[in-house]
């Protein structure tokens, strides 16, 4: 499963698009139906559920009803299934009311927006902010909210404010909740769950969820690469020809290209290109499609 902050409610394509590599190999590699909906993907924290299809894309999972995720993890007391919408409007107009103060008193060439269920701190076009801003920023918004925490505990939801490297975010609900629904609504207790993530610091969107599971923090896509394989070489799980020919039993990651000397890994241009394609046809921040993308 994956558990983002990206958020856009049940417009499905927008998630299909951040994550169209992924779903492009699987259907290169023509995964098979029953392991195609063992995969999750929960936007927004906790707030947004989706499963992929043998169709290789990506649908809402029911909230109510028969079988319904929310119905199903209602008895989890941070669930979204038990937030009072009163409360998570007055989140959410702390936060903005921070960032907004944080604009002009950091002089900050940024923007806020305000989605349903969260508000993020986002540059200008053609501009940066600061990272110590950005930290400033999120520790001004985890203080506000702790008081108003204390003051209305019966009132008081999970968050997460947090800085995303070239913006920051208050998401209602945090990836600990996020885990947990996971937990609960695949039955797998905690010691098979694993998270991993590269934001581990109290400014980060990982932090919560090394309250309710096992945490590897890693720093590239490569290290997540070498954790997986790592799992199923131990698991006894048959890589494929590629990862075959090397020795199974090296653990040892890989160092990273160009260290100590080490031979740079050759660029693959193709997937350069996609990328760079894919970022043109959408707003990561608000979500809003530059153009109408053609998914594969």
């Amino acid at each position: 499963a994956v558990v983002t902050a990206a958020g856009y409610e049940y417009d499905t394509e927008k998630y299909e698009l951040r994550l169209s590599g992924l779903l492009a190999y699987f259907k290169e590699k023509k995964l098979p139906q029953r392991d195609c909906e063992r995969f999750y993907l929960f936007g927004g924290e906790c707030n947004y559920l989706l499963c992929l299809g043998s169709d290789y894309r990506l649908h809402p999972v029911r909230e109510f009803g028969p079988g319904g995720w929310l119905n199903s993890t209602k008895y989890i007391s941070e669930t979204p299934a038990n937030w009072d919408e009163n409360a998570v409007k007055d989140l959410l107009d702390i936060a903005e009311d921070i960032f907004q103060s944080s604009i002009k008193e950091q002089n900050l060439r940024a923007r806020f927006i305000r989605k349903k269920r969260a508000v993020g701190l986002i540059p200008k076009p053609h501009e940066q902010i600061p990272r110590e801003a950005l930290d400033e920023t999120v520790l001004r918004v985890q203080a506000a909210l702790d008081a108003h925490g204390k003051k209305t505990p019966g009132l008081t939801l999970p968050f997460c404010a947090f800085n995303g490297g070239r913006d920051a975010w208050v998401d209602v609900g945090n990836k600990r909740v996020g885990v947990q629904i996971l937990q609960s609504y695949l039955g797998h207790p905690v010691k098979e769950t694993l998270h991993i993530g590269d934001q581990f610091l109290n400014t980060g969107n990982d932090f919560a969820a090394r309250d309710v599971c096992p945490c590897i923090w890693i720093t590239s896509p490569d290290e997540t690469t070498y954790i997986l394989k790592s799992i199923l070489r131990l698991a006894g799980v048959p890589l494929n020809d590629s990862d075959a020919s090397s020795d199974s039993s090296d653990l040892t990651p890989e160092p990273s290209a160009g260290v100590n000397g080490s031979k740079p890994k050759a660029l693959d241009f193709a997937e350069m290109n996609r990328r760079t394609k894919a970022a043109q046809l959408m707003d990561v921040y608000t979500g809003e499609m530059i153009s109408s993308p053609q998914l594969k």
